[in-house]
């Protein structure tokens, strides 16, 4: 289209500064639109559409691969362009009236021919049977050979400018508009006209088309939006107040670019502006660098799109980033007073496509190798005849291997005798030594314990070769960690993965991964790295019943939402099933501090290069300080709001000893200055430790004392370097150093006024109930420090072997019962002994020549990890050829033996200081506290979970001591017993397992060490249920504009429901995330990840009583987070209604309608309802089983499907629901109704013959209600 008069050029780029940012004050927008455009398009939003694929990395950037001249193109330039959606072919047409077409990226030439004489080409476009074009008085449609098919001319065809082809159930009909007032409706399969539709006098410029409408711009800068199946116009847009150049629909976003009256004159508008087909209202615009004439959305690439200018610049414009929306910038080569005349994007964005007013087609790729479409149809191409070349005799530069090969019938002197020709199979390799070492021969069967070392059911041929491709290398790496011990991670702490099915959750087997009677927690979630705390944190008993005994009002409180969960998991207990953290999880990424330290995790989020260790460890110390803030309660006097310290008394008296301590040592006056602010809380009470931070200046010994609450501890390493080794550390010592926390550094002092050594320590007051310890080791030296541990424990116990037997060779008093023993200890003896793990020793290759006394240093060194390597390794290489492995490798062998003890004595001092011994698990029962300290128990250990075969699959799991109320809750035996919690995964296991930390795959994070007798109120303590009845007296709307329509009835004083009561309840959700799923080759489809909803309406009805059938809860979900789909054909809400500034619905947050439901899930009142299961799931509520009633399991036959709430009604109550939308109110009452219809039907006897006629009927009306097409 062509617009004379308007500057279009490099002129309209003066002024502007280059960047690509907009600014909601600018001048051009506020002068064009003032404030309509007052909503912006959301940042991260997604178009949802098929195909979408986060951000742009197709390939990297576009580059100008071919530009052609097409055929006419010294005359005439192209006046239209157009991609083929079938094939891998460019259509284009010029003003002559010729259409050529190129195929491939190539652009080699496919067909030529002429279509009119004298009329220009206006429209192409591309059908299965062929290509339609479009003429200013003609249609016609073409083969892709240039053959003829059709020819259309009629009076309504006056002067045509654009066409399209409807979709889905409409696509035989064919739109054609141009500067006429009506639309052509145009039949394909009997290539007749079939209609007219009025658009006005402005006629119509541009058609897209959309599944919802048939979006139609005119030349006044109007978009129209029309019913594809009435033609009626549904909505409007003035997208420019001159003129429109070209836009373009994907999903729910339209994007447009024209031409706007500005100083009395019409000017090309610099802003692509962007409308929301949700909110049918003008979004944030995109601002360009060079005034757009063309622009088409990327197909495949989630909101991005290209936009360019009349000159040839154009660029890839993200509408997810208004504020910095460009992407790249790229320019065409056309020529200096040529204009781009047609654009087209290629249905795989790897290809570009646009024609100038000069006759040159350019083409931009994003890669080597680009295609058009993805499942492109074969291109028929011609028969290229056989050519029969000759060569003359004394032709001395053509190729022999041209002359065609002669066969002849006897042997030839290049045939191969036939004893060089037979099958020969690659020798078995010899078996393991170390297994014929520890087989035992039951007949003619060998049996030997698996060494995880190869595969099972696979042999592995090694070959001798002197240079070994690169890629061997690295599969002879695999599975081994840096130090090149082999490791082989067991099923247990892998990372659990779930399979969905089309079923989604529903037919999942959690038995295989859980037969335990605990619930496990789902880990399809973002944030789900943190279960393994929330399971520790549950099986605290102190801090299970606080968590549960409260509830406050706050919105986002994290207590109550623990507590919430915690309800969640005493309520799953034996049926199975995984509770899900999503409301814990929600309220969790509200608060501010987590997201500023990166303790939020998004799903673009790589887990292979997340340091899963460090955050388990910042997600403890944050959501500990977090409750303990969140349940302060600060004591003060009476006077007035002064902190009164309850232990001032025994701080004066450490302050005191402290005096006269250091009046011993140096006879200077010390100051004292001292900052006191008691904080109480249940959360310090369980985990705290009243503690005095003493920082001591070097110089003028001035001091601060400041009386604090520690709640855990960060456990400091020793430094430990070549030079001067450290040896044998107990674990304790470690916790004591971390406790005193002693060290000196750079800091400011009052007293000197300046920057200098000051001393810090700290004195115990009191010592916690549950020590909490944060293992550290985020850094290779402390890594170091803990290897080096084990390193010693194991040498000391492979030297105390060593020894025993030498004393049992000498006596040669050894008892036959020892002969006896199992093999499996005589292989741990025998794995001692030699330092080895408990894959086999790396051998030399017997084939490989022994090394000579004199052979050559190899170059690796001892990081040499070659078993063949027939150089010399110094320190490493013994006398029998054998190269021994490092004795970290035992700990994958045996968990007899660990650094880290059961228990440990802690004594506090008068001075403040403590003292801690290690105690072994044998004296750990016999252990009470005493003078010489306080017992501490182990009950939990977080540790990382890291494969070096698959980085990305690293995780967390836990070990947890789970006490006897646990068990006696779950209705088993009363005793405690070690499990490890892993998501989904749950198993017993010994208690060494817990403290067994293998080199190389399991590292520690957390600890929690319980006192072996905690303080009576803490010991038998039981969760107070803080909701009650009030829970529905607080019923406050948070919609502000309007008035609220109210529609259900409050409950009364005498109304509150009771055991046993019916009350019906339906709710409706939102889409957050879309469902991932991806096609495979066979063409089943797999789902990869479910979509994710949120619960936006809940209904409760009174199901018995004078008010039976009245709803008493109707409350609409305020959400904070950002919906996708509001699903309104299914769930009835619209946009708007979850926001309270334009809700007009009785508008409330999860959390308050949360309780009420609480409140009668713990009153033991029967729901009733269609779906239930999955509407608490999505609630995040734990239901009893026996108070849920399900229609959709009273009305269902074994082994056939589920049956819908609106063909039930329909077949049994004689009832059509659901006509338009969902409504939750109408369907909590069909499904109370139907109860009572299963009541009556089961009393008189008729159910069984009832429900075989309900699936008769169904198979009859292929389950759908009758007349409910023509409805729609």
């Amino acid at each position: 289209m062509e617009y004379p008069g308007v500057p279009f050029g490099d002129e309209m780029l003066a002024g502007f500064s280059g960047g690509n940012t907009f600014s909601e004050d600018s001048a051009a927008y506020s002068e064009m639109y003032g404030a309509e455009g007052d909503e912006a398009f959301q940042g991260g939003e997604e178009f949802t559409h098929a195909g979408q694929a986060g951000d742009f990395t197709n390939g990297g950037d576009y580059q100008e691969s071919r530009t052609v001249l097409v055929d006419g193109g010294d005359r005439f330039g192209v006046s239209t362009i157009t991609i083929d959606s079938q094939e891998e072919l460019v259509w284009m047409g010029n003003t002559g009236g010729h259409v050529t077409s190129y195929y491939s990226a190539e652009l080699m030439k496919y067909t030529s021919f002429q279509v009119h004489d004298t009329e220009e080409i206006r429209d192409i476009s591309t059908i299965e049977t062929g290509v339609l074009i479009l003429t200013p008085t003609s249609l016609h449609l073409r083969t892709r050979q240039g053959m003829h098919s059709v020819i259309h001319q009629s009076p309504q065809l006056e002067n045509m400018q654009c066409m399209t082809q409807l979709a889905d159930s409409f696509s035989h009909k064919l739109m054609m508009a141009g500067h006429q007032s009506a639309i052509v409706e145009y039949d394909l399969i009997r290539y007749e006209e079939t209609g007219l539709h009025d658009v006005g006098e402005n006629g119509c410029c541009i058609l897209r088309n959309h599944p919802r409408f048939l979006c139609c711009g005119d030349v006044t800068g109007k978009i129209s939006l029309r019913d594809p199946r009435t033609m009626r116009q549904e909505h409007c847009f003035q997208a420019h107040s001159g003129m429109l150049s070209d836009f373009d629909v994907l999903g729910n976003y339209i994007a447009t670019c024209g031409l706007s009256n500005r100083m009395c004159r019409v000017m090309p508008d610099q802003f692509v502006m962007m409308f929301d087909l949700r909110m049918m209202k003008l979004s944030l615009p995109l601002r360009a660098v060079a005034p757009p004439i063309f622009l088409r959305f990327m197909p495949g690439l989630s909101s991005c799109l290209a936009v360019i200018g009349p000159q040839g610049h154009w660029q890839l414009m993200d509408a997810g980033r208004p504020d910095n929306a460009i992407i790249g910038h790229y320019h065409s080569n056309i020529a200096p007073t040529g204009e781009i005349s047609g654009l087209d994007v290629a249905s795989s964005s790897q290809a570009i496509v646009m024609g100038d007013t000069y006759g040159s087609m350019h083409l931009f790729t994003s890669c080597a190798k680009p295609v058009f479409n993805n499942f492109s149809q074969e291109t028929t191409l011609p028969d290229v005849p056989d050519q029969t070349h000759t060569l003359p005799l004394t032709d001395a530069t053509s190729s022999l291997a041209s002359i065609p090969l002669y066969y002849p019938e006897t042997p030839l002197l290049s045939d191969w005798p036939e004893q060089y020709m037979r099958i020969r199979y690659r020798p078995t390799p010899p078996v393991d030594p170390e297994i014929l070492q520890t087989m035992k021969v039951v007949g003619p069967i060998g049996y030997a314990p698996n060494l995880h070392n190869k595969k099972r059911n696979q042999v592995e041929y090694k070959f001798n070769r002197s240079k070994g491709s690169k890629s061997s290398q690295n599969d002879a790496s695999g599975g081994k960690n840096e130090e090149g011990m082999v490791v082989h991670v067991p099923w247990r702490y892998r990372k659990m993965e779930i399979k969905y099915t089309k079923m989604g959750l529903e037919d999942f087997d959690y038995d295989q991964y859980n037969r335990t009677c605990f619930s496990g927690l789902d880990n399809s979630l973002p944030n789900s790295y943190c279960n393994p705390m929330i399971q520790m944190f549950y099986y605290i008993v102190p801090m299970r019943a606080f968590v549960m005994s409260h509830l406050c009002e706050r919105e986002f409180c994290l207590v109550c939402e623990l507590g919430f969960l915690f309800h969640m998991l005493d309520v799953s207990m034996g049926q199975g099933v995984p509770c899900n953290a999503s409301n814990f999880l929600r309220a969790f990424r509200t608060i501010p501090e987590a997201s500023a330290m990166s303790l939020t995790l998004s799903d673009q989020d790589s887990r292979a290069k997340i340091n899963f260790a460090s955050k388990i460890q910042s997600w403890n110390r944050f959501v500990l300080q977090q409750l303990h803030t969140e349940t302060l309660m600060e004591k003060m006097s009476e006077e007035g709001y002064h902190y009164v310290n309850p232990y001032l008394h025994d701080l004066q008296q450490i302050e005191a000893r402290s005096a006269q301590d250091s009046e011993s040592t140096d006879g200077d006056e010390k100051k004292v200055e001292h900052k006191d602010k008691q904080e109480y809380s249940p959360v310090a009470n369980i985990f705290g430790s009243h503690t005095i931070s003493i920082n001591k200046c070097t110089r003028c010994s001035h001091e601060i004392h400041k009386a604090l609450t520690s709640l855990l501890v960060n456990l400091t390493y020793p430094d430990s370097n070549a030079e001067s080794p450290v040896g044998q550390i107990p674990f304790s010592k470690v916790v004591e150093r971390s406790m005193r926390l002693e060290q000196t550094r750079q800091a400011w002092c009052d007293s000197c006024t300046r920057y200098q050594p000051i001393e810090q320590c700290r004195r115990y007051r009191t010592l916690p109930n549950i020590l909490a310890v944060n293992c550290g080791l985020d850094s290779n030296q402390d890594i170091k420090f803990w290897r080096n541990q084990f390193e010693i424990l194991l040498t000391e116990v492979r030297e105390k072997q060593k020894k025993e037997e030498e004393e049992r060779k000498n006596s040669g008093t050894a008892k036959e019962e020892e002969k006896e023993n199992s093999k499996t200890t005589e292989h741990l003896i025998q794995s001692i002994r030699s330092c080895s793990p408990s894959t086999p020793s790396k051998k030399k290759n017997p084939e490989s020549p022994a090394q000579t006394p004199n052979a050559r240093p190899c170059r690796y060194g001892n990081s040499c990890t070659r078993s063949d390597c027939r150089f010399a390794h110094p320190g490493r290489d013994s006398a029998d050829g054998q190269q021994p492995v490092h004795i970290l490798s035992l700990l994958d062998q045996t968990i007899e033996y660990s650094w880290v003890p059961f228990g440990m004595k802690i004594k506090l001092s008068e001075n403040g200081t403590v003292t801690l011994t290690d105690i072994p698990k044998t004296q750990l029962e016999e252990s009470v506290d005493d003078e010489e300290g306080v017992v501490y128990e182990l009950v939990g250990v977080v540790s990382h979970i890291g494969d070096p075969r698959f980085p990305d699959k690293n995780n967390l799991v836990t070990c947890i001591k789970v006490g006897p109320s646990y068990h006696v809750r779950a209705k088993v035996s009363s005793v405690s017993h070690w499990y490890l919690f892993n998501d989904i995964s749950i198993q017993p296991i010994a208690a060494e397992e817990a403290i067994w930390f293998p080199c190389g795959w399991k590292v520690p994070c957390v600890m929690y060490w319980k006192r072996h007798k905690l303080p009576t109120d803490l010991e038998n303590i039981d969760p107070i249920n803080p909701i009650t009845a009030d829970v529905f007296g607080e019923d406050k709307s948070l919609a502000q504009r309007g008035r609220k329509r109210i529609t259900f009835t409050p409950l009364t004083a005498d109304e509150m429901p009771g055991e046993g009561d019916l009350v019906a309840m339906d709710a409706e959700f939102v889409n957050l995330h879309q469902e991932e799923a991806e096609i495979r080759s066979d063409g089943t489809r797999t789902t990869i990840k479910p979509s994710q909803k949120s619960v936006a309406r809940i209904t409760c009805i009174r199901g018995q009583g004078p008010l039976e059938g009245t709803p008493f809860l109707d409350d609409y979900i305020s959400t904070q987070e950002q919906v996708v789909d509001y699903l309104t054909q299914f769930s009835g809400i619209k946009p708007g209604d979850l926001d309270a500034n334009f809700s007009q619905k009785h508008l409330t947050t999860l959390k308050s309608t949360y309780v009420k439901l609480r409140y009668l899930v713990d009153k033991g009142v029967k729901f009733v309802g269609h779906g239930l299961k999955n509407d608490f799931r999505v609630i995040n509520m734990a239901v009893p089983a026996s108070q849920l009633i399900d229609t959709v399991h009273l009305f269902h036959m074994s082994h056939n499907r589920m049956v819908s709430l609106k063909f039930l009604a329909w077949h049994f109550l004689k009832i059509k629901i659901q006509s338009v939308t969902h409504d939750s109110i109408e369907d909590a009452r069909t499904a109370l109704a139907l109860y009572q219809k299963y009541c009556e039907l089961k009393a008189n006897g008729d159910l069984v013959m009832e429900i075989q006629n309900l699936y008769e009927a169904g198979k009859k009306a292929q389950w759908k209600v009758p007349g409910e097409d023509e409805e729609e």
